[in-house]
């Protein structure tokens, strides 16, 4: 009887046992699935396509000066910007050489070349660091002759997809720009940030400031947005073709599809 008395005197303590182990077994459960869709979270996000957008010039480096007096390198980080906000809407990850009116030499360095060359060092590694990135630099043109207007694409051969993205980008801007049949052009060894670049580059070139009607578009604030979702629209286009091919290659039909381009 005494042994039956301890027993029932213990019930309690063993039902409170239990249900302190339970609750922490359930809360270790819960944190378990929160730490698993977190690193889920975050395995997600690294697989995101990386863009790396790049505003021309900066600081001390006004880029070309408009006819009507704009400074090529407000224009750039403006259409930058607006760029980087629809890309990251859409839920692409944007890395931007420059953020804000900037050179990107290092400090301590004297001599508007020397700073120039440090600029664009500095620029080339942002973009180096992203291997698996499609970088974008975004500039203005200026020719002697005012006549000449509309944007045009530059591209290497260090990728083999660049022609086909700046041809897709040429075509978008023709469609915003009515009358440019502008062609694209090729730059081998023609510019520092691009020729070593092997991930898919593009100088996008999106009007003449020594054109009068160019520079007025190109000024105003809401036609800058225009240039950017088109860029984006342009870069989407050429990122659905490449998922496109990457699905023909695990099939095994990629290879007599580009056999007969």
């Amino acid at each position: 009887m005494a042994g039956i008395k301890i027993l029932k005197n213990k019930i309690p303590f063993i039902i409170t046992m239990f249900s302190c182990v339970t609750v922490a077994a359930l809360a270790a459960t819960v944190h378990a699935a929160k730490e698993g869709k977190a690193a889920q979270t975050a395995a997600d996000a690294d697989e995101r396509q990386v863009i790396v957008l790049d505003a021309g010039h900066g600081g001390l480096d006004s880029g070309c000066v408009a006819v009507n007096g704009a400074y090529e390198k407000d224009i750039n980080l403006d259409i930058v910007k607006d760029l980087r906000e629809l890309l990251t809407l859409n839920g692409y990850k944007v890395i931007c050489t420059r953020e804000e009116d900037i050179s990107m030499h290092d400090e301590g360095v004297e001599g508007i070349r020397n700073q120039k060359i440090s600029d664009m060092e500095n620029r080339l590694e942002v973009v180096k660091s992203y291997p698996d990135s499609v970088f974008l630099s975004v500039h203005q043109n200026l020719y002697t002759e005012p006549a000449y207007f509309g944007a045009q694409m530059f591209y290497t051969t260090n990728n083999s997809s660049n022609r086909r993205l700046a041809q897709i980008m040429q075509d978008r801007f023709a469609a915003l720009q009515p009358g440019n049949d502008r062609e694209i052009k090729l730059i081998d060894n023609g510019l520092y940030l691009f020729r070593t670049t092997e991930q898919p580059a593009l100088l996008i070139e999106c009007g003449f400031l020594s054109n009068p009607s160019d520079a007025e578009k190109l000024s105003d604030p809401e036609y800058r947005k225009k240039i950017a979702f088109t860029i984006y629209s342009g870069l989407t286009e050429y990122l659905s073709g490449e998922a496109r091919n990457n699905e023909s290659t695990a099939d095994g039909s990629t290879e007599s599809f580009l056999y007969m381009q």
